[in-house]
């Protein structure tokens, strides 16, 4: 008995739409206005939708890493930090600069200032800064250690850069801190993107 009734029912909705041409406009029309909607809204997201920025650091150029007692400059480094926006179309990322501390194996080396800085949509940024240091040189010790390190073959000296900013695009002018890590003398395979942690991160 179900059967039959579905059946006379495909049936009646069948000649309805034979009978009445407004009937399959309508059909057309609504399959039509959904589709473009779904078009309409990926082409937004993918336009004015916002993506989490990426940060890494490099460090183009170094300078007193000798000796303390045969350095005549303090340990300075030129550091860039890169801000990859193109995965947004749309925004801008902006960070309002602060504190940077440069370390290695857990010993300070320098610090210094990130500036402010804006990065437009859909390329990769360079924010250049200098960290430097007080004293001359390395103590004896620690300059050892990363000679050693220089010495083996293949192995690349590893800083800890920690970058710290009052806010970035997106995260609701939370502080941020980016923990990041730099290679002196060669190239990385890649860039390492650094972690970011905050007091209540949420990007847009």
């Amino acid at each position: 008995m179900a059967a039959g009734l579905l059946s006379e029912d495909d049936d009646d909705r069948r000649d309805l739409l034979e009978r009445s041409p407004c009937a399959k406009c309508v059909v057309f029309t609504t399959i039509v206005a959904v589709f473009s909607t779904l078009v309409l809204l990926v082409i937004w997201a993918s336009v004015f939708g916002f993506v989490d920025p990426e940060f890494w650091v490099k460090v183009p150029g170094v300078e007193g890493l000798d000796r303390s007692v045969d350095a005549a400059a303090p340990p300075t480094f030129n550091i860039t930090l890169r801000v990859n926006n193109e995965g947004n179309w749309f925004w801008k990322i902006c960070g309002k600069g602060d504190r940077v501390d440069v370390s290695y194996e857990g010993v300070p080396l320098a610090h210094g200032e990130l500036p402010d800085f804006c990065v437009p949509p859909g390329v990769v940024g360079s924010v250049p800064f200098v960290a430097t240091s007080e004293g001359l040189g390395l103590p004896g010790e620690l300059y050892e250690r990363m000679e050693r390190q220089r010495r083996r073959r293949g192995e690349r000296v590893a800083l800890a850069v920690r970058v710290r900013m009052h806010g970035v695009t997106g995260s609701g002018d939370s502080p941020l801190l980016l923990w990041c890590t730099a290679v002196l003398h060669g190239r990385p395979p890649g860039p390492f993107v650094c972690p970011i942690s905050g007091n209540h991160l949420t990007f847009i």
